[in-house]
C-alpha cells in the first residue's frame, strides 16, 4: 500500500527538511518519498538537502533553481536570488552539479501521478499556476487523473472536470487554519495539486509544507509543520547570504 511524501522546494533549508522527513516517515507512515525539484537555492544548507535527497534514491524531477546552480545565465535574476545562486555553486562539486543538471523537467510515477516543478505545457518556461486559468495549458498536456507541482510555493489544488478549471480554495482555507487537510480524489476528474514549499513558503504562513498521497484510498493531505525557523535564519547569516532571505522566513513570503 504505497503511501508517499511529496515534497517540493526545499531551497536548501535543513531545518525545515529534517521536520518534514521525520513527520512523513516515522509518524504518518509514508513509505516513499517523491521531490519536485528546487532541493537548492536560497538557504545555507545546499549540500546537506541534496546529500539527503539523493541518499532517498527517490525519484526528482529538476526546478529552475536546480538549472540555475548547474549552469545558464543569471544576468535576469533578482539580486538577492542570483547571489544565492552564486554562493550555492560555490558550495557544490562538478559532480553535485552535474547530477543537477540531469534532472528531468517532468516524469510519471508508475501510471500513478505525473510530477513537474512549474507547469505541464511549458516545463522549461518555469511558468507560474497562479490561478485556474493559468492551470488550464497543464491539463490540456496532463495524461494522468493527477499531477504534483510546485514552484510558487503557495499550496493549491486545481481541478478539472472535462470542461473547465477550478481552484479548491475552501480546503487550502482549512489548511491555514488547522494545518492538515484531506482531499478524496474523485473518478472523472483531473488533479493539478502545487504541495507548497518545505524550504520557503510564500503564502504568509511560515510553517513548512507537504503532501501524503494514499495511492490505495487516492486521499491527498496537505500538512503544515513547525520548524526551526530561528536556526534556519542564523545559518543564512552565518553564510554572509543576504540578510532579506533570512527575513522572509519568519514572514512566511
Amino acid at each position: 500500500m504505497p503511501r508517499f511524501a511529496v515534497i517540493s522546494d526545499i531551497h536548501a533549508n535543513l531545518h525545515a527538511l529534517c521536520t518534514v522527513m521525520e513527520d512523513a516517515l516515522q509518524r504518518q507512515g509514508c513509505t516513499e518519498v517523491v521531490c519536485l525539484g528546487d532541493v537548492v537555492g536560497y538557504n545555507a544548507y545546499p549540500r546537506e538537502c541534496l546529500d539527503y535527497i539523493r541518499s532517498l534514491g527517490c525519484p526528482v524531477v529538476k526546478g529552475n533553481h536546480d538549472a540555475d546552480v548547474s549552469g545558464g545565465d543569471l544576468t535576469r535574476m533578482n539580486p538577492v536570488a542570483r547571489r544565492a545562486i552564486e554562493w550555492t555553486r560555490e558550495q557544490l562539486g562538478e559532480e553535485e552539479r552535474v547530477w543537477l543538471a540531469r534532472l528531468p523537467y517532468q516524469r510519471l510515477e508508475r501510471s500513478l501521478f505525473t510530477l513537474v516543478h512549474s507547469c505541464l505545457d511549458q516545463p522549461m518556461a518555469w511558468n507560474y499556476i497562479m490561478n485556474a486559468n493559468d492551470a488550464t495549458a497543464s491539463f490540456r498536456r496532463q495524461f494522468s487523473s493527477l499531477c504534483f507541482h510546485g514552484h510558487t510555493h503557495v499550496p493549491r489544488v486545481f481541478i478539472y472536470d472535462g470542461m473547465r478549471a477550478s481552484e479548491d480554495a475552501e480546503a487550502m482555507d482549512i489548511l491555514r487554519q488547522e494545518g492538515e487537510v484531506s482531499l478524496s480524489l474523485a473518478d472523472g476528474y483531473k488533479y493539478f495539486i502545487n504541495v507548497g514549499s518545505v524550504g520557503q513558503p510564500r503564502d504568509g504562513d511560515s510553517r513548512a509544507c507537504y503532501v501524503i498521497f494514499d495511492s490505495d484510498a487516492r486521499v491527498v493531505t496537505f500538512r503544515r509543520l513547525v520548524y526551526d525557523v530561528a536556526s534556519a535564519q542564523q545559518a543564512i547569516l552565518a553564510a554572509d547570504l543576504p540578510e532579506a532571505l533570512a527575513e522572509r522566513l519568519g514572514r512566511g513570503c
